[in-house]
């Protein structure tokens, strides 16, 4: 466990400094887009020194960084001065295609002071973007009302169920947030509330345990409990650990196993499973289809269920064996949207609701994220109405 968690922590600091390097060369190409002609040469150097500076000092920093409390705010600012250089580079590359199909078209070029107006122009929306994305819609959650048709199972009528998906508690999602969004939570009034992975991801053990404690305090605001199924990032700060925490409490951690929460001719069961990836290999998928199986073993035909899962794609396995409502998170919705539509649609199901056959899943951009920037996705907390129609 602990060398496949080295070996993550590798990996992501290799694909970061990758990014960081070709956020560098793109900025550099493109300086005579984003720089006037007399400052150019100087802006350009500042700026590729800069950036090979912080990108050394990243390299050696993490992942010891993140234990520190002055941690999450170096990294903010980090991310605050990489996504203005990505904004400037979509902008720089804008215009300068405007600019070659004008000169094209007109067979003259673009004269020297409108070229120096648009290139102030473009650091106006550069800078508005980069701050609104890291201070203010990162941290701004939306709760999502889902109505959820009942049909023939009247018992679940005005039933309100609270999912909170991806919280990634650490530097940039502190306790004392969490325990705001719960106490907004419970005023909604939901009977049942529960948790679809990636809530405990603190560096430092002592937040993930206090955030337990939390959660643990306030599940007597909610009738018919809390339930929680694993995410990637618990399997990376210590499952063990947390496995016995939680164990203490009144939340259920639904592991490839069910619980019954209504009896009767019609009940209703809540199903839950470990985190496994999204690969399509025979073995993974086989894998997927043996944790839904075994969740469902005791489940009876007539229930209506409920399935818990961390990765989106498990909406495949709950199609499949017509699970009635399945919740999902993982995705963060891509963080980057343009009207509802994920930039980054890196996951066959990114965010929403999907229905096939009858049976509905929904995925949650999620309140949180390791990443602190969101533009045109922003986090959600959603709310689950059960109503019977006519």
């Amino acid at each position: 466990m602990f060398l496949k968690k080295v070996g993550v922590i590798f990996m992501f600091a290799v694909m970061t400094i990758g990014c960081l390097l070709c956020i560098t060369a793109l900025s550099f190409l493109l300086s005579g887009e984003i720089f006037s002609h007399s400052i150019k040469k100087s802006a350009r150097k500042k700026m590729l020194g800069i950036n090979l500076v912080v990108t050394v000092l990243f390299f050696v920093l993490y992942p010891g960084i993140l234990t520190k409390d002055f941690g999450g705010v170096l990294t903010k600012i980090t991310i605050l001065w990489f996504m203005l250089q990505i904004f400037l580079i979509i902008l720089a590359v804008i215009i300068k295609v405007l600019r070659l199909i004008y000169e094209k078209t007109s067979g003259t070029p673009v004269d020297e002071s409108r070229r120096r107006f648009l290139r102030g122009c473009i650091w106006v929306p550069a800078i508005a973007g980069s701050l609104y994305g890291g201070l203010y819609e990162y941290g701004r959650i939306e709760f999502t009302n889902v109505d959820i048709d009942a049909g023939e199972y009247t018992r679940l009528s005005k039933l309100k169920i609270a999912q909170l998906s991806d919280v990634h508690l650490g530097q940039f999602f502190s306790v004392r947030h969490l325990q705001e969004v719960l106490i907004q939570i419970i005023q909604q009034k939901a009977d049942m509330l529960v948790l679809t992975g990636d809530i405990f991801d603190s560096t430092k053990g002592s937040d993930n345990d206090e955030a337990i404690k939390l959660l643990n305090a306030y599940a007597q605001f909610f009738p018919f409990g809390v339930y929680m199924c694993w995410g990637n990032h618990e399997h990376l700060r210590g499952i063990d650990h947390l496995k016995e925490e939680l164990s203490k409490t009144n939340i259920k951690v639904l592991n490839n196993e069910s619980v019954k929460i209504f009896s009767g001719d019609k009940p209703l069961y809540i199903l839950g499973v470990d985190f496994l990836n999204g690969d399509m290999t025979p073995n993974v998928v086989q894998a997927r289809e043996k944790y839904v199986a075994k969740a469902m073993e005791n489940v009876p035909e007539n229930a209506y269920k409920i399935l818990l899962a961390h990765h989106s794609i498990f909406l495949d396995e709950a199609f499949k064996n017509k699970i009635n409502l399945t919740l999902t998170g993982h995705t963060h919705g891509g963080q980057f949207g343009f009207m509802g539509i994920p930039l980054l649609p890196m996951f066959k199901y990114m965010s929403g609701k999907f229905e096939q056959d009858g049976c509905i899943g929904y995925v949650s951009r999620g309140a949180g994220s390791w990443f602190p920037f969101r533009i045109g996705c922003p986090p959600e907390v959603t709310f689950f109405n059960f109503k019977v129609k006519g």
